[in-house]
């Protein structure tokens, strides 16, 4: 799970590391007012604006929250105080691919712009402040500076192991009078350790923002069976249901329902052969948006018993009998059985839906559904 700003700098304050003074705390300094979104280069947004003074901060700050950045709604803002600082570094802890070890990534040109910057890679066995001051020093650091960054090194690296994170970055981390202050920070922390800490944070979606109440139903749906994936579910603002059979095509489809003019009020995929049950449960919670159209697509199944699964998808249609149109691209072992039972359940429901096997490609399947969707909504409104 990603962490805004202050949930970052507040779980590194807890393992030794120095942030800037929080809140209107005095009246003769100068502050910075920053939303607490997941968007990259928030400065350049808005995100992040200076004040010289209360008056200016209370200002900013209601014209901030509120706000949308990356379609992401600014609810909090950080008020700190402003640092004047001597050099800015960038210092980031990731898991690398080619090793499959940590590794920490360094800079001593911080700030905005790192992306275009040199920066050195040191591979980590452990948390040693030996490996760091040598580290340090082999790249032109020199004196008491080689130990005392050291240490704050070996802080950060201690805290990206502990708090099991998948990434811990901090850009920048200024060098002040008062020594090392982490202006920035970053971390995405391993959801499957979370049972290791006691830790008071929100259930938070990729998006950034706290989770649905859709998409905390749909993760109860793998955690009480383990056959399967079917609980994988992302609510997104349209109004074009999709149940996306799982594999490398659900991207392609999604892109191909947008291109198309749709809308997705959803991203989810399903795989490895759920049961009826999760196919079902699934279902339920895509269709228990308001939607104006529904796209149950997949490739043709090597794996997954589509009679068996379609099952899950004929049993919510009998329950919610959607008026908007509905359309199904699927193939697979027991395909023709499967759909039978859907052919029957159209005819019994009055279901405005198409059925589709292989022999239509599925991006073309969305461009059916958005013909129909178009109808549709011309004889609703």
């Amino acid at each position: 799970m990603k962490l805004h700003e202050q949930e970052a700098k507040e779980i590194l304050e807890r393992n030794g590391l120095k942030t800037p003074e929080k809140g209107l705390q005095h009246d003769d300094r100068e502050y910075v007012v920053k939303a607490q979104v997941l968007a990259n280069k928030r400065k350049e947004k808005g995100g992040i604006r200076f004040a010289e003074n209360r008056k200016e901060v209370q200002v900013v700050e209601s014209e901030m929250t509120g706000g949308r950045i990356d379609g992401e709604e600014v609810q909090k803002v950080l008020v700190e105080e402003q640092i004047d600082f001597e050099e800015e570094y960038y210092v980031s802890f990731i898991y690398d691919t080619d090793t499959r070890k940590p590794a920490m990534i360094f800079s001593e040109q911080g700030g905005s712009g790192i992306e275009d910057r040199e920066a050195s890679k040191l591979p980590l066995e452990d948390s040693s402040q030996f490996r760091f001051r040598q580290f340090l020093k082999e790249n032109g650091f020199e004196g008491k500076e080689i130990v005392s960054l050291g240490k704050v090194l070996q802080k950060m690296f201690k805290a990206f192991l502990e708090e099991d994170a998948r990434l811990l970055e901090v850009n920048p981390l200024a060098k002040t009078e008062d020594g090392y202050i982490i202006l920035d920070a970053m971390m995405d922390l391993d959801n499957d350790a979370s049972y290791r800490h006691d830790r008071e944070l929100p259930e938070r979606s990729d998006l950034g923002r706290e989770k649905t109440s859709r998409e905390l139903r749909a993760e109860k749906i793998d955690e009480q069976d383990h056959r399967g994936v079917a609980g994988k579910y992302t609510e997104l603002e349209g109004d074009i249901g999709m149940m996306l059979a799982g594999g490398g095509a659900s991207l392609t489809n999604t892109d191909a329902l947008i291109e198309y003019g749709g809308e997705p009020a959803n991203y989810t995929e399903y795989g490895g052969n759920p049961p009826t049950e999760k196919v079902y449960k699934l279902a339920k919670v895509i269709m228990s948006k308001d939607l104006n159209g529904l796209w149950h697509v997949g490739g043709t199944a090597n794996n997954t018993d589509i009679l068996r699964t379609m099952k899950g998808f004929i049993q919510a249609l009998e329950e919610e009998k959607p008026d908007y149109p509905i359309v199904v691209r699927r193939d697979g072992p027991h395909a023709d059985k499967a759909f039978e039972l859907l052919r029957e359940k159209k005819e019994e429901l009055g279901l405005n839906m198409k059925l589709f096997r292989n022999d239509k490609p599925m991006t073309q399947s969305a461009e059916d559904l958005m013909e129909m969707v178009k109808e549709y909504k011309g004889g609703v409104e």
